[in-house]
């Protein structure tokens, strides 16, 4: 992968106080444009909006087969922050032909707000304060590491690599002027690590797109009448979201007598296996695997969806589960960490055991067979969507940021 230069726009920013934002979501240049994702060119945006800062986004060169599964295309010139997109490997090491650029964005910034590309520990030897982001507990660490490998020792490996990554995390999060903790696991984690910490969803929902009262009202009417429940999961098609495991529920469903359908939204490594499945079983009417559709679609399709399915295998702070809610979906979820906190939080859906899809279907038919509990769980989603939309969970970080903004003299 080779280098890429510094995008900025146009006018050039002159850069005398800088935050600087690492991100692993990929961008790729091209010509005059740039590809980014859209989730994260949001986020940017309300953060030189909300902190009256000029900011530099860190990212990793996007690779020549990759695609985004939600991205936007902008001209360079209308970008309000800059963008470096780095060369690294898949690990999100930076390479060597990218390294003296990494340094001197560190060097540059007053503030780096985040601990990717080991962009922390530059932090800490050149003086410059940091805050880190905090994502992955150490569960879903391993978890990751272990997803694509079968095999005890293979999998022991994985798991002592994910050990001293998790270390080298827990440094970085002791060290940081503080803690901003996407999720409740890894919120839980670092109270052991780091006493100034902050606790946000993170999510692309905003309060316009939640889903209207009415909208819900006669969605629920109509499958309450009888129509057909449609079932929906959305996200990336790897062995750490479950998702075979989502496609089993669903032919196990079928075979119970259940009148349903399934569609399954996004991309990844196990999607061959998912339609081969779907195949085998003769459910392609029931079950679809479609491919990603940018997000804004993607809202407008879930409201007319009647239960999400989540089989995360990880504890991750996934936005899917902030996003469903918000289309006034009720969630039927494997009890990783993060889902048995949400689900205590906004009692919108229903816990079931890790890695059993026989458990899972058990739940999708008793739920759909109780419509009073359904819509309970649906009205439910969306008052927790409304509490916790985009805005006011990004308000929580502009809020936490500020303090530190003013003391540190960043201006634009």
């Amino acid at each position: 992968m080779r280098s890429m230069a510094l995008v900025t726009r146009a006018p050039a920013l002159d850069v005398c106080h800088m935050i600087l934002v690492p991100t692993y979501s990929p961008c790729a240049l091209r010509g005059d444009a740039i590809l980014i994702d859209r989730k994260l060119h949001t986020g940017i945006c309300a953060y030189v909006e909300g902190l009256g800062c000029a900011v530099t986004v860190l990212a990793p060169a996007l690779g020549a087969s990759e695609r985004l599964m939600d991205g936007v295309e902008l001209p360079v010139a209308s970008l309000p922050y800059r963008v470096a997109p780095v060369a690294c490997d898949g690990s999100f090491r930076v390479r060597d032909v990218d390294r003296a650029r990494v340094r001197a964005l560190v060097r540059e910034a007053d503030l780096v707000y985040g601990v990717g590309f080991g962009v922390a520990g530059l932090a800490r030897r050149m003086k410059v304060p940091y805050v880190a982001v905090a994502e992955y507990n150490w569960r879903t660490q391993v978890v990751f590491a272990q997803a694509s490998v079968v095999g005890p020792l293979r999998r022991a490996v994985r798991a002592v690599r994910a050990w001293l990554r998790f270390r080298g995390d827990v440094r970085d999060r002791r060290l940081a002027r503080a803690v901003h903790c996407n999720g409740f696991p890894v919120y839980e984690e670092c109270a052991r690590i780091n006493p100034e910490r902050l606790l946000y969803l993170d999510s692309r929902m905003t309060a316009g797109g939640v889903i209207a009262e009415a909208t819900l009202a006669e969605r629920l009417a109509r499958v309450g009448a009888g129509r057909r429940p449609r079932l929906l999961f959305s996200g990336r098609f790897t062995p750490a979201k479950g998702v075979m495991d989502a496609v089993e529920a669903g032919v196990l469903l079928a075979q119970r007598g259940v009148d349903f359908e399934l569609d399954f939204y996004g991309q990844g490594s196990e999607g061959a296996r998912m339609r081969d499945r779907v195949r085998a079983a003769g459910l392609q009417e029931r079950i679809q695997i479609h491919d990603p559709i940018p997000f804004p679609e993607l809202m407008t399709r879930a409201q007319t969806y009647d239960v999400f399915l989540c089989c995360h295998l990880q504890d991750d702070p996934s936005c899917t589960y902030l996003e469903a809610s918000g289309a006034g979906l009720p969630i039927v979820g494997y009890g990783n960490r993060m889902w048995c906190a949400f689900a205590a939080a906004a009692c919108n859906g229903v816990v079931t055991q890790l890695s059993s899809p026989a458990l899972l279907a058990d739940a999708v038919a008793a739920l759909l067979g109780d419509h009073d509990r359904l819509a309970a769980f649906a009205w439910r989603s969306r008052a927790f969507a409304l509490d916790h939309c985009f805005e006011r969970e990004f308000d929580k970080r502009i809020a936490a940021l500020k303090p530190l903004v003013v003391e540190l003299g960043i201006r634009r």
